[in-house]
């Protein structure tokens, strides 16, 4: 997981987007990947949509794996972890891809209960990141009305 140096005081209006080395600034683990700043650098409410997706889609993800996981279905346990971790990579969210292909591997090699554990792993480091990107969405929505 990353960590952030101290950052100073945002003193500009709301309304003026960020230069990008403050657009890349860590929120509490997350850096925002610099192609997703790059994507709509004048509209945060782009990053801030994906963000929510990948949110959604992930707890969807982790959801199937756990039932995968209860049914014993490892291949599908296995599909799962790896449609999340290229997920996890496009955002910038690399712990939690991490342990995701630490489960695709072990998938085929390891007993219920480790992949239980990577699994439990995998939740509690989404759960973070989760937060950390709320945190950003938050941050750029602060002061916003609406389109300006």
């Amino acid at each position: 997981m990353q960590t952030c140096g101290t950052q100073a005081m945002n003193l500009r209006p709301p309304s003026d987007p960020p230069p990008p080395e403050e657009r890349r600034a860590c929120h509490q683990g997350w850096t925002p990947p610099s192609w997703l700043l790059e994507v709509a650098p004048d509209d945060e409410s782009v990053i801030v949509e994906l963000i929510d997706v990948f949110k959604t889609a992930t707890e969807t993800s982790l959801q199937q794996m756990r039932s995968a996981l209860a049914a014993v279905d490892v291949p599908r346990l296995k599909t799962e972890a790896h449609r999340t971790k290229g997920s996890a990579r496009q955002v910038g969210a690399d712990a939690l891809a991490e342990i995701c292909q630490a489960l695709e591997l072990a998938s085929s090699q390891t007993s219920l209960a480790r992949l239980a554990e990577l699994l439990d792993r995998g939740q509690q480091v989404f759960a973070e990141t989760g937060n950390a990107m709320t945190s950003y969405s938050e941050g750029r929505s602060v002061g916003r009305t609406g389109p300006h």
